[in-house]
């Protein structure tokens, strides 16, 4: 058995993937009779220049024994918690702070081309340089995290998908006339693209969203966007849902809208497989074309009006072809194991700094 630190961060108020991640993942390892606790610090995108104060405060931890326990393992997560120091340090990424790497130059980022922020780029790409390779363990939630990784820091890692937390629990049902939307409400996960689409989408269709805000004013923006198209009596926002609600959404959902930009992993891809829905996703939707194949699981379209539009209206006008597609992605997921197992590969990986043993990368 081992002492074992698992380090969140979390934007307090808010919900996502890294929420059900640590969730996971601290319940896997206290299955497996190991000590588990979470070291949580709450994270402000804004202003940027506070990142290093951040940094600075979980730089300052000592993890190293608390009430005369030895910490045996610390297992870090997302930026900036892999910056805590620890003589063994797993990192399972979820991701670094996006804005200064794949997101700068795009309409997604804070970072300008500005000198002073060139300086500050500078300077937390080096601590990442750093504290990254302190890691004994280096891996990520997908290849796309992973590539990332070693396009702009140069450092290998392996990819482990975290299974899905519901396991087992997901269901199919019969369709009924509405496009669901899973995600956090913020502009990276584009949401207004399905919102936009939903004129030329048949007007028997309606949107169901889930999900929270975390970015300023995006709730007034989607609103504008609903008005401007006369679209309330299409549209609902159903917030924060309890796990039996948000299963059986997916389940009478007649397809599943995700398309954010360059994501990292996308629990609503999965979700949706293991409810036997297809997903409609764009080109540049990054992680989830790990698993999204065009018309074989669900389609990929252009991320504008009108292909999503026209392209939702296959699926609408026939939902033989919807159910197919479906069907396939949750044979998918079955496959790559990550239902109700998956979990093995994952903890063997995080916990080989306890056996001095390396993983290769995979990519």
């Amino acid at each position: 058995m081992a002492n074992i630190l698992v380090l969140g961060v979390k934007i307090p108020f808010t919900g996502g993937g890294q929420v059900v991640l640590v969730n996971s993942l601290v319940k896997e390892l206290k299955g497996r009779g190991h000590l588990v606790d979470v070291v949580e610090l709450p994270h402000r995108v804004e202003p940027k220049e506070n990142l290093l104060n951040e940094i600075a405060m979980w730089r300052a931890l000592d993890l190293r024994e608390f009430g005369g326990r030895k910490v045996d393992l610390v297992i870090a997560t997302k930026f900036p918690s892999y910056f805590a120091k620890h003589p063994k340090k797993s990192l399972w990424l979820v991701h670094q702070h996006r804005d200064m790497y794949d997101n700068f130059g795009t309409r997604y980022s804070s970072f300008s081309d500005d000198p002073r922020d060139d300086e500050l780029r500078d300077m937390l790409k080096v601590g990442d340089d750093k504290a990254i390779s302190e890691c004994s363990f280096v891996s990520g939630i997908s290849k796309n995290v992973v590539t990332r990784l070693k396009n702009y820091n140069g450092i290998e890692g392996v990819h482990l998908y975290p299974p899905l937390s519901q396991g087992d629990k997901y269901y199919n049902n019969e369709p009924e006339d509405y496009i669901l939307s899973v995600n956090r409400l913020c502009s990276i996960k584009r949401i207004d693209l399905i919102i936009k689409a939903l004129p030329i989408i048949h007007n028997h269709i309606k949107l169901k969203i889930v999900g929270t805000a975390d970015e300023p004013h995006v709730e007034d923006y989607f609103k504008n966007e609903i008005d401007k198209h006369h679209l309330w009596d299409r549209v609902e926002f159903l917030g924060r849902v309890t796990d039996e609600e948000l299963l059986s959404l997916y389940a009478k959902s007649l397809a599943v809208f995700y398309g954010p930009y360059n994501e990292d992993y996308g629990y609503g891809t999965l979700e949706a497989f293991a409810s036997s829905k297809p997903v409609v996703t764009c080109p540049d939707s990054g992680g989830v074309l790990e698993f999204v194949r065009d018309m074989e699981n669900g389609l990929i379209l252009e991320p504008n009006t009108d292909s999503i539009g026209h392209g939702v209206n296959k699926l609408v006008e026939d939902k033989d072809l919807a159910i197919k597609l479906g069907l396939q992605g949750r044979a998918d997921i079955e496959k790559l194991d990550l239902l109700t197992s998956g979990w093995d590969e994952v903890v063997e990986g995080l916990l080989s700094p306890l056996n001095n043993t390396k993983v290769a990368a995979n990519g």
